[in-house]
């Protein structure tokens, strides 16, 4: 990998573990309604600002990277529609080998369909963008940069700012985000960043940094102090222009380091692991890790934060392993194909 794309794959390690914090809040801290201190209640809902970014910065990093891209590879769509299933039946197969699950075969074989089934909306999302990724292109490509601009500024009036007033959100149906046209939306940011630079005018890095700084404070202020009011959605207008700030920050830092890269190749499968259906239940349920979070109203964020960390090496560790073991099994059945002159187009 260059050394320039580095930063980026940084940002790919900060993101996930992101997601990793924001779980831990939604499904242990709220799910389970530990208790929370007036203080802590407040900087919980600043870090959640904070970390809503996460989803965001990971479309547009493909945005970036992809819109050269001209004609899909059949192997890397097997590949992203795969991986998803066979992480999920593995990790239920283990459950129910040491007795946590009760063994149900057909079971395992739904969940080698994960993908399709939605068992991961981030993934099922995804999988629907990169399948469109050519067609995006073209649009892309065949654009002069003005009616770029204009229609970015018409995608972001309709898709971010008007949802944010709007009594119903299915009036204007982008599900606060969790859809595939607001992945396009910010897939198309990436590419225009990537062809022409900043949205609108450029800034020093300083300034992209304590812009994103300043706004999640506010918003997590403002989320506390009006809790009526939803400000903490991947397409508000808080968060999205954080998710431009942070990415544009990332974008003007110079990483030199190969250990960036090779935790980057498996924070895909952190995600696969900690949010597979029973490895959620599992690990949020954990009694240590609610002690751990109560032990101290001192300690509240610091300890979600240290949670967080060991789940994400956890995760890690368990992604190497089952990434490289798809891997292999993926090349054996490659040239068992082409063994038997039966090849897939590449």
């Amino acid at each position: 990998m260059k050394e320039r794309q580095q930063n980026f794959e940084l940002l790919r390690i900060i993101a996930m573990f992101m997601i990793v914090v924001f779980h831990a809040i939604t499904y242990c801290v709220i799910e389970y309604e530990l208790p929370i201190t007036g203080l802590n209640d407040l900087l919980l809902t600043v870090l959640r600002a904070i970390i809503y970014v996460s989803v965001n910065v990971f479309i547009i990093i493909t945005g970036y990277f992809s819109v050269n891209t001209k004609q899909l590879k059949f192997r890397k769509v097997v590949n992203t529609a795969s991986m998803p299933g066979f992480f999920s039946a593995i990790l239920l197969t283990m459950l129910m080998i040491v007795g946590i699950e009760e063994f149900n075969f057909w079971h395992i074989i739904v969940k080698l369909f994960a993908t399709f089934r939605g068992e991961y909306w981030f993934i099922s999302n995804y999988f629907a963008l990169y399948l469109f990724i050519p067609f995006l292109n073209k649009i892309v490509h065949r654009v002069s940069k003005k009616e770029f601009q204009h229609f970015l500024f018409l995608s972001v009036l309709i898709g971010v700012i008007w949802p944010f007033f709007v009594i119903d959100e299915n009036i204007i149906s982008f599900n606060s985000g969790f859809s595939l046209i607001f992945f396009i939306l910010l897939y198309f940011v990436g590419a225009y960043i990537r062809l022409y630079g900043a949205l609108v005018k450029d800034f020093s890095r300083k300034y992209y940094l304590i812009g994103y700084i300043l706004l999640a404070m506010v918003t997590g202020v403002l989320q506390y102090t009006i809790p009526n009011t939803d400000f903490l959605n991947y397409n508000g207008p808080f968060e999205f222009t954080m998710s431009y700030l942070l990415f544009m920050y990332i974008s003007k830092i110079k990483v030199k380091s190969v250990s960036v890269n090779t935790v980057a190749a498996y924070t895909l499968g952190v995600y696969l692991v900690h949010e597979q259906g029973e490895m959620r239940q599992l690990i949020w349920g954990l009694p240590i890790i609610h002690r751990m979070i109560q032990w101290s109203p001192i300690t509240f964020i610091p300890a979600i934060i240290l949670v967080s960390l060991i789940i994400f090496i956890i995760c890690w560790i368990i992604s190497f392993i089952f990434i490289n073991i798809f891997e292999r099994l993926e090349n054996f059945i490659y040239r068992w194909l082409n063994r038997y002159k039966v090849n897939p187009v590449n």
